[in-house]
Order: structure tokens, then sequence, then C-alpha cells
């Protein structure tokens, strides 16, 4: 297995009640044992029991990652969590701060809007004005789906209008086939290994059809176990040169600011 291996999909559940520090410590000793170097860190999307945090949840959410980061060098690249719901001030406001000239390196987007809806058009702009990565949570489901849940189809569509932001589409198995035809035609969305556990064909079948250089390992931990979703890696057929795009190479590319070297 390789000697550097980048997590895209990882997250850590604390929140103003519940401190962070066991929970990454906790973190990175799994990592350890799996022999992973560095994770995307994503944060914990209820603050108070919804997807729409304050302004004041924006803020502490933003200091912990950047006390995380700065307390684990080079472990972790932390996306900060956007809800488009806020004053759009406020929102590009934080980005710069945070991410633009702060230690945070790109924007995590869940279930606040649907991936299509015009009113995440100044945050697009945004992003693809300043080349900075997006991790949009994507599920096709016929059951259960979350209020304003985006699809595939959706993140498509933001990829067309905006040829030059670079989106990491998640969800490999809650996409399945339909959502990597999905994005094919759009090289600037890759995709990541996460979602459920793994299922034989889908890992294959996105490397025929988006190339090897559009995937992305990832985990979705503590949701499922590192050893699984590697596991899911290893089990497929592919050369080294592709494994260590899919392990290593991609994530490196892809996030660009922080990513180990």
């Amino acid at each position: 297995m390789n000697k550097l291996i980048i997590d895209s999909h990882l997250h850590v559940f604390f929140s103003q009640s519940q401190p962070w520090r066991p929970q990454v410590e906790e973190t990175l000793h799994h990592m350890e044992m799996a022999g992973i170097k560095q994770t995307c860190l994503l944060p914990n999307p209820q603050w108070t029991g919804t997807y729409f945090p304050s302004k004041d949840e924006m803020l502490f959410q933003a200091e912990a990652l950047s006390e995380i980061t700065n307390a684990f060098p080079g472990r972790f690249l932390p996306l900060l969590f956007i809800c488009p719901l806020l004053p759009y001030d406020f929102t590009l406001d934080l980005m710069e701060q945070y991410i633009l000239k702060g230690p945070l390196i790109g924007a995590k987007f869940h279930v606040s809007l649907y991936a299509d809806d015009d009113r995440y058009e100044p945050i697009y702009n945004y992003l693809e004005r300043h080349d900075l990565p997006l991790l949009f949570h994507a599920w096709y489901k016929t059951v259960e789906n979350y209020a304003y849940e985006s699809t595939p189809s959706q993140i498509a569509e933001v990829a067309r209008r905006h040829p030059d932001l670079r989106i990491l589409m998640a969800h490999l198995t809650g996409s399945k086939l339909r959502g990597i035809m999905d994005i094919k035609k759009y090289p600037n969305v890759c995709i990541d290994t996460s979602g459920s556990q793994p299922e034989e064909g889908y890992l294959q079948r996105a490397l025929e059809e988006l190339g090897p250089d559009r995937v992305l390992y990832g985990s979705d931990y503590p949701i499922r176990a590192f050893s699984t979703q590697l596991a899911r890696i290893e089990s497929v057929d592919m050369s080294e040169e592709v494994r260590e795009k899919v392990l290593q190479c991609n994530a490196q590319r892809f996030f660009h600011k922080g990513a180990a070297q």
C-alpha cells in the first residue's frame, strides 16, 4: 500500500457542548493504525438540531477548525461548512478570513438548499474566482431523503454553470452508476469513494467512465471504518499508478493548499 494516503471525506462531530480534542485524538489514533497520513476535516452540520446554523455557530465552527489545524499541523485539510441562507456579506467575509487568508482550505455544502438553487450563486462565484475547492454531499435515494438533499444531476448542473469551479461530489456508493454518468461530461467534478458500505463494481465503473484522475479515496469516518473503506480500494484490480492517484495524487491536486506531499 502507498506510503502516503489522503482521506478526502472525514467528520469530527464537535459542538459548543462537545469539545473537539478527544474526538480528534481518537481519530488520529485510528489514522495511524490505518496508515493514513492526512484527512479532510468536515464539521458536524447539525449545530442546534438543524442544518441552518446561526452566525455565532458559524464563527464557532471556523474557530474550532482553525484550532484543530494549528494543533496538529499537516494532518488535516479543514473544510468550512457553508449555509447559503445566511447573509452573503457575512458568509463571504467568513470565507475571506478563514479560507482565503486563514488555515482552512475550502468549503463543504450539505443539505441547506438543493445544489442548483440560485441562492448559492454568490458563493459559487466566490469559490470559482479564487480557485477554492468545494465538497458537496450528493445521493440518489428512493426513500428517507433529507430535506434539500442534492442529487448528482443537480451537482452536474452546477458544474455546467461554473466550469472553473472545482467540485468534489461526495459518496460514490450513494450516487452509483447514475451519478457517475451525470457528472461524466464535466471534468471539473471529481467523486469520492465514500457512501454506505462497499459494493462491488462501482469503483471500477467510476474509474472506467471518469478516468483515474477524477476519483478520490474517502472513508466517511467515523460513520464508516477506515479498514472497510480502504479495502474498497484494494479489492479493485488497478495498476499501482492508478492506485496512487486514487489514494494520494488526486487529493493533492484537487485540494492544493495544505495537502501533504
